[in-house]
């Protein structure tokens, strides 16, 4: 079984409730993208508009490897709509405030199953109705850590500890696996050329930040801190978060490896899905923060899992190289999904299409692992 074979083939579109006022100082865009991700609209938007890409608001972040329908909000005034490359913007509106995070709904999910075998094809449609009941684990998947390097590691966590050129190390010199081909070109030369910042900057990629904090180094040679700072903040920012979500999700794991359980594959890990929904099913818990506190079982699988990445509670926190501490996000151990549909299974093609609902914050590749898992378990 596959999914996300071709573009089209895995769909997702937020549910918002728009804050919509006639006249408002804000207008709403309706943005449909393909194979671009949330930031990358976001910045060419800002830049069709002319204005700075934190004046482009949008609640959550998608990923390039689907097509995706999000609303966006700009101050100001703008045109009736909006192309480039990869994306398409229509205004739908106006509204009295940016739009947050909490006008999030959910989201809706049409995925096209490829390449089912046999086995798939005569499990899929009982799998689906007791993952329907039942529902998954709600850990963060794949696309949270793009800022993850094998070499390495998060590059968040040099950030908490306040390792300055370390972060340069791993930004200018180290592959992430969400970097592009192009930046991984620029990388593997890079690294023959530490300390000769002016050749990097020549190499850097057009348009690119790496520019902005090489040519402050050629000014500035071991002010490590202000290198760092001229990365964007929001880029920082979700560094830490990638960090901080993998510690979640290893904090689960300590919970109910112990279990009976199927196993499924996050950033080549191994992480276990509860045969029945586990006793602490209904849990809220929090992603590492300074002033976190967490309850038995959570208590001493986060202190477990922070040991594994060094760091401790207190790091989480405003320092030299964060402006701001990490918000105190909490997150439902537990997802069941708000609808979940199995239509148009076609055996001779070996083909079908699921369509659900899912609420804000939980991975539509997540509810996929954990059928294909249960499919291969009855």
């Amino acid at each position: 079984m596959r999914w996300k074979v071709r573009p089209e083939d895995f769909q997702v579109e937020e549910i918002v409730e728009l804050p919509l006022r006639p006249g408002g100082p804000y207008v709403l865009y309706r943005v449909h993208k393909r194979e671009r991700t949330t930031l990358e609209v976001q910045a060419e938007l800002a830049a069709r508009l002319g204005i700075p890409q934190r004046a482009v608001i949008f609640p959550a972040l998608k990923d390039r490897e689907a097509i995706a329908v999000q609303i966006a909000a700009v101050r100001g005034r703008g045109p009736d709509r909006i192309q480039g490359r990869g994306f398409e913007a229509v205004r739908i509106g106006e509204a009295d405030r940016p739009l947050r995070p909490r006008d999030l709904r959910g989201n809706r999910f049409v995925v096209r199953l490829r390449e089912l075998d046999e086995l798939e094809i005569e499990r899929l449609p009982a799998a689906v109705a007791a993952l329907a009941l039942q529902g998954f684990p709600n850990y963060f998947d794949d696309q949270r850590f793009g800022s993850w390097s094998p070499e390495a590691g998060f590059i968040g966590r040099p950030l908490l500890l306040g390792q300055a050129e370390e972060v340069l190390r791993i930004y200018l010199t180290v592959p992430m696996i969400g970097d592009s081909p192009e930046v991984r070109a620029f990388k593997a030369e890079a690294r023959a050329w530490w300390g000769n910042w002016a050749a990097m900057q020549r190499r850097a990629p057009r348009p690119s930040n790496y520019r902005s904090v090489l040519t402050f180094l050629s000014d500035h040679p071991t002010d490590w801190r202000g290198a760092v700072r001229r990365i964007p903040a929001r880029l920082r920012a979700l560094w830490v978060d990638a960090c901080r979500a993998w510690i979640w999700n290893r904090a689960l794991r300590w919970v109910w490896v112990s279990l009976p359980h199927l196993e499924i594959e996050i950033r080549g890990e191994r992480f276990p899905v509860p045969r029945e929904p586990p006793q602490e099913m209904e849990a809220i818990v929090g992603l590492p923060h300074r002033r976190a506190r967490y309850e038995s079982p959570w208590s001493e699988a986060m202190a477990a899992a922070l040991a594994e990445e060094g760091l401790s509670l207190s790091h989480f926190r405003k320092g030299a190289l964060l402006e701001d501490a990490p918000p105190p996000t909490r997150r439902p151990v537990w997802c069941r999904p708000l609808a979940l549909d199995l239509r148009d299974l076609q055996p001779d093609r070996r083909e079908g299409v699921l369509v659900f609902e899912l609420p804000p914050g939980s991975y539509g590749t997540m509810l996929l692992k954990s059928l294909a898992a249960w499919i291969r378990s009855v």
